[in-house]
């Protein structure tokens, strides 16, 4: 085949690659389900809302900023945005590299698309370039939904909005791109060396160390120090007190350079944007045609290896009943899920992290001591919402081609719902009960408020795995290749706003301060009777009605729907 002939070709199947993948990603997003499509709506409105937000953070930051610099001329603005960004490029990359490993693992050795795609004539180079793209693509969707209102912001203040936006554009998409990349190749790598399912979890549990040690070590530099003004006036202070050396060999300090270069109109900071854009997609078409080869003869191993694998025997310990069956067969699954001990290790940081901040807590003040103890009692609830986005949610997508099989077995699908939701649902009532309880006793609260919060932390903690279990049997994703990918679906971010908000709405509940606050921005008076009658009530509601709904659904449907 000739060169003329042979570029169009790969266009044209580029093209016809491109078009296929966006149809079947918006057929994912907007599924012909009526429930479907209100689930997505939801998670697009929780997904602006959180963007909104954001942006007015970021320009009460830049009033802020603003008012200080005509206080004090000395500062320089330039470097203290440049420093900044270079700490934000910094954390971006490495949280990008960690975040990308396990996707790509999954992505390349363990994804049932490959599998399909791999006996069509299709050369295995741009098999392997798209599974890496697609990597890209999942494991930068939250990085992006954070990137885009800083552009946003950026670009409005900036004296020329285009290029700045698309200066800042181009530097974050290129450190997306190496991270992604060297992700891949790093999962390769990894393979040729153990197997695939190990592998993932090797890779789940050094993300989850590495955010572990970097929460630790962000709490450990003692961040409320800020909250004082002269150590705060400090630390601006040599942050912006000297120029930025120039750029040495790391990506993320020139993608810093070029981003505040374009803010402030430096000369040549868009060419060296678009500079790094085009090195960083030169690095992953390299990195895919070198990968490639050595990627198809592992996948081949692998694969020749899976067949000649024994599986486990029963453990032969006779069932006292149905209901304990159900119980010890949920926990087995549960620990033995790969990504199990990674997600368990980077809630535990957190868990940590929140009782490392406990002996902080000031206790002088009553009023200071009842908003903490509305705040802490919605943070309990929010690592349970977070716990349960992970472990109830996907809970029935991850029976995967067994849930036909399943709805054979004289079992119904209630109580098999029931079973699973109390094995998540009692460590989320010892996580909040331990959480809850720590601060009360740091903060020396009321007997009133320590009944209170232990009613709401309690009550929250069985609604929100209930109300996770149930969402997540509503919206399946049975080909799904993990429970993370699961979770991200538009039923996912429906079910976590809706836990969200719960969440935090017990703040409310719990504190008088916050609920004044609430009624004299609102106009409307509300009793604590009131508000506590209505709250509980709400989450009985979130509780019972989706696990009711998901019963009735799984009972009626024999096939998985998606």
């Amino acid at each position: 085949m000739s060169a003329s002939t042979a570029f169009p070709l790969a266009a044209r199947r580029f093209r016809v690659g491109a078009s296929n993948g966006f149809r079947s990603a918006f057929r994912t997003a907007w599924s012909s389900r009526p429930r479907d499509r209100i689930a997505a709506i939801i998670a697009l409105a929780g997904c602006l809302a959180f963007c909104a937000l954001e942006l007015a953070a970021l320009e009460a930051v830049l009033r802020l900023a603003a008012t200080a610099s005509t206080q004090l001329p000395e500062l320089r603005i330039d470097a203290l945005v440049e420093r900044c960004l270079i700490g934000g490029f910094t954390a971006l990359f490495l949280l990008s590299l960690l975040g990308n490993l396990t996707t790509a693992v999954s992505n390349l050795f363990l994804s049932e698309d490959l599998d399909a795609r791999l006996p069509l004539p299709i050369p295995h180079r741009s098999l392997f370039t798209r599974q890496l793209l697609l990597t890209l693509v999942v494991a930068s969707g939250p990085m992006l939904l954070i990137g885009a209102p800083v552009v946003l912001v950026a670009a409005r203040h900036a004296s020329e909005p285009i290029r700045a936006a698309v200066a800042l554009s181009a530097a974050i998409a290129s450190i997306l791109i190496v991270a992604a990349t060297l992700a891949s190749l790093g999962a390769v790598l990894l393979v040729a060396l153990i197997p695939p399912h190990r592998a993932r979890l090797l890779t789940a549990f050094l993300s989850a160390a590495g955010l572990a040690i970097a929460l630790i070590s962000f709490r450990g530099a003692r961040p409320e120090q800020v909250l004082d003004p002269a150590t705060a006036l400090s630390i601006v202070m040599a942050l912006a007190a000297t120029e930025v050396p120039p750029p040495g060999l790391l990506p993320t300090d020139w993608a810093a350079h070029a981003a505040a270069g374009a803010l402030f109109q430096r000369p040549f900071a868009l060419t060296t944007a678009l500079l790094l854009l085009l090195v960083s997609v030169l690095v992953l078409l390299a990195g895919a045609a070198l990968a490639a080869p050595l990627h198809l003869r592992v996948y081949r191993e692998v694969r020749s290896g899976a067949g000649a694998s024994s599986g486990g025997g029963a453990s032969g310990r006779p069932a006292r009943s149905l209901g304990s069956m159900l119980l010890r067969a949920e926990i087995i699954s549960v620990a033995r899920e790969a990504s199990t001990p990674a997600q368990l290790g980077s809630l535990a940081a957190v868990f940590v992290l929140d009782l490392l901040n406990v002996h902080f807590l000031p206790a002088s003040d009553a009023t200071a001591r009842d908003l903490l103890a509305g705040l802490q009692t919605a943070l309990g609830l929010f690592l349970v919402s977070a716990l349960s986005l992970r472990f109830a949610y996907p809970s029935v997508s991850s029976d995967g081609r067994s849930a036909s099989l399943l709805r054979t077995l004289p079992l119904s699908p209630a109580r098999h719902l029931a079973a699973r939701t109390m094995v998540r649902a009692v460590p989320a009532v010892l996580i909040a009960l331990i959480l809850i309880g720590a601060s009360d006793a740091a903060l020396h609260v009321t007997h009133r408020t320590l009944r209170l919060s232990i009613l709401i932390g309690v009550l929250g903690a069985i609604a929100i795995p209930s109300l996770q279990m149930g969402l997540g049997a509503l919206f399946p994703k049975y080909a799904a290749p993990h429970a993370v990918s699961v979770a991200l679906g538009p039923g996912g971010l429906f079910a976590m706003t809706l836990s969200t908000a719960l969440a935090l709405s017990a703040a409310f509940v719990v504190s008088h301060e916050l609920r004044g606050l609430a009624e004299s921005v609102s106009g409307l008076t509300m009793s604590a009777r009131t508000v506590l009658l209505g709250w509980c009530g709400i989450a009985l509601v979130l509780g019972a009605v989706p696990l009711l709904l998901a019963a009735r659904s799984l009972g009626r449907s024999d096939l998985p729907t998606s």
